[in-house]
Formats: structure tokens, sequence, C-alpha cells
């Protein structure tokens, strides 16, 4: 299984080479926006609106996207993938390990449950909403890619990890 995931990364690596460096500003941007004070933040607004509400499915799902966000730092911890090497991770302020990634999981449960609240509340934008989220989402995760900040595998990890919590939130009864 190594050897298939090994070689995935580098044929994923090899085509993102080849993206021109001026996209850097722009997946810096994706990046910041996929960070824990955004993605926690969203869990958390939706955890005190229903809080607010007292609507226990507004509670639930705050919390399990936040306990999404957890799980994906608790697995990093106890696999221990060491990162890619680039000057990206050595410019690092917190040095974690790399798989799975808690961008790519953090940024699917909490902008997917943004879509979801924002859909339930508007439905008639339940298309666009879940576009722009999926959207967001996948250039939160690829941006770490281009950034030299995982591997791609890692990605498809956090990928897994935040679309289990987001699929839990969808099936929780409302």
């Amino acid at each position: 299984m190594r050897p298939i995931i090994r070689r995935f990364d580098h044929v994923i690596d090899r085509l993102v080479e080849r993206l021109p460096q001026q996209l850097y500003p722009l997946m810096h941007l994706f990046t910041i926006i996929g960070q824990p004070p955004f993605t926690v933040g969203i869990a958390a607004t939706v955890l005190g609106y229903g809080l607010a509400l007292e609507k226990t499915f507004y509670i639930a799902a705050g919390v399990v996207a936040i306990a999404t966000i957890i799980l994906s730092s608790l697995l990093k911890i106890i696999l221990r993938r060491a990162r890619p090497i680039s000057d990206y991770v050595e410019k690092m302020f917190f040095k974690t390990f790399s798989f799975p990634s808690g961008h790519a999981a953090g940024a699917l449960v909490s902008y997917g449950l943004a879509a979801y609240v924002i859909s339930l509340r508007w439905p008639e934008l339940t298309i666009t909403v879940w576009c722009v989220a999926l959207v967001v989402a996948f250039m939160i995760s690829f941006s770490r890619i281009y950034l030299r900040a995982h591997y791609a595998s890692d990605i498809v990890g956090g990928w897994l990890v935040g679309g289990a919590g987001l699929l839990y939130i969808l099936l929780f009864p409302r």
C-alpha cells in the first residue's frame, strides 16, 4: 500500500510543480481561511446559534464539527507522518505532523456545515452555497499541496475525516 500512496503523492506533486508561482498569494489566502480560527469559528458560531435558540440540532452539529477538527489533530499525533521538506514547512510557527490534513478536514466539515445551515434557512440558495462551500474546501485543501505543507494523500485523509464528520451532521435528525 505504501508504494501506491508514494506514487500517488509523487504524481500529484509533479503536476502541482508545473503551476505558476504567481498563484502563491491566492494559495496563501486559501490556507489562511482554512486555519482553525476560521474553521472552529464557523462551528462555534453554529453551536452558539443553537444554544441561543435552544435548538438541539445546531448544538450537536457545532459539537460534531469541532470534534471532527480535534480528531484530525489527534490522528496527526498518533500517526506521526512527517511533512514534506519545504521552505514553507520550515517557516511554520506550529510544527505538527502531516497526516491527515487538518486544513482539509476542517474546511470540509466547517464550510460544509455553513452551507447546510444556510441552505436550511434559505432553501433557494442551496445549490449556490453548496457549490461555493465545496470549491472553498477544495481550494483550501489544494493550497496545502501547492505550498508543500502536505502530500496529496494527507489531503485525502483529511477529506475522509472531514467528510465523515459532515456526513454525520447531515444524517443527524433535525
